[in-house]
């Protein structure tokens, strides 16, 4: 697996936080849809 560095503003970052949300997991299912409806 690659690693990669994003940037998000401090209120994305305190929401993330406060939401127990795994961010790496979020953005690899994201990437999963998007690459999904462009096949």
């Amino acid at each position: 697996m690659r690693r990669k560095n994003i940037t998000i503003r401090e209120d994305q970052a305190e929401w993330v936080e406060e939401n127990h949300l795994n961010l790496s997991s979020f953005v690899r299912g994201k990437l999963d849809e998007l690459i999904e409806e462009r096949s």
